[in-house]
């Protein structure tokens, strides 16, 4: 049974919105309660706070959107080997770029791995 084009974005919105539902990486204690401040270089310029736990929902909904574009990728039917290793190598550097937000998480396992993921 194949999948119209509908039924198919329908199937990728349940499984993204479950992703999100999911979301369950655990912030560093030593960041619980915390506070995130943009001040900019301008002082008359108002600053930006952002809660931590914010800030941590933000990014684990980034890789966790790149997992489903990954899965996307590898199970599509209408692009080529070079084209998925292609499109497999710009996620696995946009891991690599995350990797700067490791020491938020709590847990080893919800870290970011440029070459793993």
């Amino acid at each position: 049974m194949e999948l119209d084009k509908y039924q198919i974005r329908l199937m990728a919105t349940l499984i993204a919105n479950e992703i999100e539902s999911r979301h369950n990486a655990d912030l560093a204690p030593k960041w619980e309660n915390g506070i995130i401040v943009f001040i900019p270089n301008n002082p008359s310029l108002k600053q930006h706070e952002l809660s931590m736990d914010r800030f941590m929902h933000k990014v684990v909904m980034m890789r966790d959107n790149l997992r489903v574009l990954e899965q996307q990728i590898n199970s599509n039917a209408s692009l080529t080997n070079g084209e998925k290793v292609r499109l497999q190598g710009y996620i696995t550097r946009i891991y690599g770029s995350l990797t700067s937000f490791n020491f938020m998480f709590a847990n080893e396992e919800d870290k970011f791995s440029g070459s793993q993921e």
